[in-house]
Parts: C-alpha cells; sequence; structure tokens
C-alpha cells in the first residue's frame, strides 16, 4: 500500500500524541520509525482536544462556518469553541478525530510488513 500524500502544511500539524511523554507526533516522525503511531482511541478527551487544538495553531488562520445559520468563527474563536467545550466544539473533535482515526489507520496498513 501507499502512503498518503500529505502536503508541506499538513506535515507541520501533529498527526497523534504520546501522553506518557507529552509529545506531539508528525507524519515525518512515523514514516522514519523514530516514533510510533499512538492510536487516537487510547487518548483520554482531553487529549484529543490538546491534539486538536495543536493541530488547529500549527495550521493556517482560516474561518469556519457553523451551521447555516452560525457566525463565522476564526481558528482563535475555533480553539476557545472546543476548550469551553461547546456544541460546536465537540463536534470541531469528533470530526478531526474520525479524520486522524482513518489518516492514521491508512499510514499503518501502507508501513506495515507484508
Amino acid at each position: 500500500m501507499i502512503l498518503p500524500k500529505i502536503d508541506d502544511a499538513n506535515r507541520k500539524k501533529p498527526l497523534c500524541y504520546d501522553p506518557a511523554r507529552g509529545k506531539f507526533i508528525y507524519f515525518d516522525d512515523i514514516v522514519s520509525g523514530r516514533k510510533a503511531i499512538v492510536p487516537i482511541e487510547s487518548l483520554s478527551p482531553q487529549d484529543l482536544k490538546k491534539l486538536v487544538i495543536e493541530r488547529l495553531r500549527a495550521g493556517p488562520d482560516h474561518v469556519v462556518y457553523p451551521g447555516f445559520s452560525g457566525q463565522p468563527l476564526t481558528r482563535n474563536e475555533q480553539i476557545k469553541e472546543i476548550t469551553e467545550n461547546t456544541p460546536f466544539g465537540q463536534t470541531s473533535v469528533e470530526a478531526e478525530t474520525s479524520y486522524l482515526r482513518e489518516l492514521l489507520q491508512q499510514i499503518h496498513r501502507a508501513l506495515k510488513p507484508d
């Protein structure tokens, strides 16, 4: 299997978090073998929030539109929603968690020896 394509902007975002070491793990760490994937399922809700917030901080500033009638939110406002555990913040964490789970599974399958 072929590794998923990760552009330069996304290489700067962590893919998982090692709570035992308090360290974020990046794509290049995983594919080089320097660090192992920490399964998303093993993370606490607080660790998942930490991971999602760090991914937002590492990326470019952006605006999201929460629903059809919601006011646009900047990256920092989205981080605040996550921190305050609002419904939109919870949805943001769930969406990012789902994306990361699938991406990490693809990476794991690609790196797994046959």
